[in-house]
């Protein structure tokens, strides 16, 4: 350990080379983290000999120090709170949003009223993302048995939901937003009729 004491003599000529490679903020952390790197995976000959810092070897380790945290910039910007503070929130995202959430929601309502056997095949199918031959050969039901079902449940959900699914995708997210309302309306109408009687 005195070894590394003996190359962090020339401290600060290091943190001018960070510097140099134009890093001025962080290049103090990059020389601590140098020392951290040179402690774990350097042996003290190759860096000490006859009381001399290899000044070549340390340069290298700081290059290639600096060469990844500019590489984990490129990948982790860092954002301030001032610019989080100053964003505001598009109508048009939340809108297509809750449009989606609407869309799986009736799908979902859907697939509850199905059979039993109609309805785990479609959550199988849908849930594991395997093909009908891997989901025949794990269930043992034959392949046309799970190709009939899903084509019977794809026609029902594209029947009861396929309008709705239409407009999301045509981005008439008004239309389905209405009909939630509706919905909505209608069911806060019937929970005061019956808080009535």
């Amino acid at each position: 350990m005195k070894w590394l004491g003996i190359v962090a003599k020339h401290h600060k000529e290091y943190v001018s080379i960070v510097n140099g490679f134009g890093e001025h903020f962080y290049a103090e952390d990059i020389v601590q983290e140098t020392y951290l790197r040179i402690l774990k995976y350097c042996k003290p000959e190759a860096i000490i000999t006859n009381g001399n810092v290899n000044k070549s070897y340390v340069y290298f380790v700081l290059r290639n120090m600096y060469i990844d945290f500019e590489k984990y910039k490129a990948k982790h910007p860092k954002v301030s709170i001032e610019e989080i503070g100053q964003l505001e929130c598009d109508p048009y995202c939340v809108e297509k949003h809750e449009c989606y959430e609407e869309i799986i929601r009736l799908i979902n309502n859907e697939v509850e009223g199905w059979h039993w056997y109609d309805k785990m095949l479609f959550d199988l199918y849908k849930k594991t993302g395997k093909s009908i031959r891997e989901l025949s050969k794990e269930t043992t039901i034959s392949t046309k048995s799970i190709f009939q079902t899903l084509k019977h449940c794809k026609e029902r959900l594209k029947e009861n939901v396929g309008e709705d699914y239409e407009d999301y995708k045509n981005k008439d997210y008004e239309l389905i937003l209405k009909k939630w309302q509706e919905e909505k309306n209608k069911l806060k109408g019937l929970a005061t009729a019956s808080n009535k009687y």
